[in-house]
């Protein structure tokens, strides 16, 4: 783990402990995601400018088809007024969300590549398999209201906790070779490689809307959220994804909606 995010962890619990050593009325809470829906990661079809199809002048094609994907997330609050009357009869929310997220998707051609005159692929052909996890973590700041035994409240999520992640693609030796990864002579001897795309996050935004019940000292939770984000790698034109593609960078937004159900206690 980095310096940095060792360093804003001791800041959360810091942040996050002092006030339950400090106020006795006050609630903690967690929440773990039950529903979700994400958004497509697949990149779909797109044309390949360095083959051809056989008559010298339309470009092939291929296609990124999604094939598997997985999220899970949970997030733990604190709720207390801090004995600040200005807020009225309600609360502030501090927490951290985290969520992880994973999928593979799979390449294949969708034309016939030609260069040249050399044929180097059918249609149909599968070339390289792409996968790609995350793991981010995020401050919760909200605002909590009570209204007799139910309670209402939202706030957003600052992703200043940390995060790690990463993708590759796995090209097979026919991949390998059509990418200009390996020459034929790898090829034949069935030459496979590996590229790896560094992510790096370029926007975030997460909302999120909470609802409990009070039974006695404990709650019932609901708690909707929203998170988009985006990500950009970099890439090598000369081979690989890159010089499939034509371009310097890949990039990928991210649209994810979850259903949480969760518990808390209060003091």
């Amino acid at each position: 783990m980095k310096k940095s995010v060792k360093l804003l962890t001791i800041i959360f619990i810091v942040i996050f402990l002092m006030p339950i050593a400090s106020y006795a009325d006050g609630r903690v809470r967690f929440n773990y995601s039950f529903s979700s829906s994400n958004n497509n990661p697949e990149l779909g079809s797109k044309t390949v400018s360095s083959y051809h199809q056989g008559d010298g002048t339309t470009k092939s094609t291929g296609a990124d088809k999604l094939d598997s994907q997985s999220f899970s997330s949970f997030s733990i609050h604190y709720v207390s007024d801090y004995g600040l009357d200005f807020l009225g009869g309600g609360e502030i929310l501090l927490g951290m969300y985290q969520f992880d997220k994973s999928y593979k998707t799979i390449i294949n051609t969708t034309s016939v590549w030609v260069i040249g005159a050399t044929p180097m692929a059918a249609s149909g052909e599968h070339l390289a398999t792409r996968t790609a996890s995350g793991t981010s973590r995020s401050l919760d700041v909200g605002y909590v209201y009570p209204i007799g035994d139910m309670s209402v409240g939202g706030g957003i999520a600052l992703p200043i906790l940390g995060s790690s992640g990463g993708s590759e693609v796995a090209w097979t030796a026919k991949g390998s070779m059509i990418s200009a990864h390996t020459t034929p002579a790898q090829y034949a001897a069935g030459t496979t490689t590996v590229e790896k795309l560094d992510p790096e996050g370029k926007s975030f935004t997460c909302f999120f809307l909470n609802f409990g019940y009070s039974i006695g000292s404990y709650e019932v939770l609901g708690e909707y959220r929203s998170v988009s984000s985006s990500t950009a790698a970099p890439l090598d034109k000369t081979k690989g994804v890159g010089a499939l593609l034509g371009e310097s960078e890949l990039t990928s937004d991210g649209e994810t909606t979850t259903i949480s159900l969760g518990v808390g206690y209060r003091f």
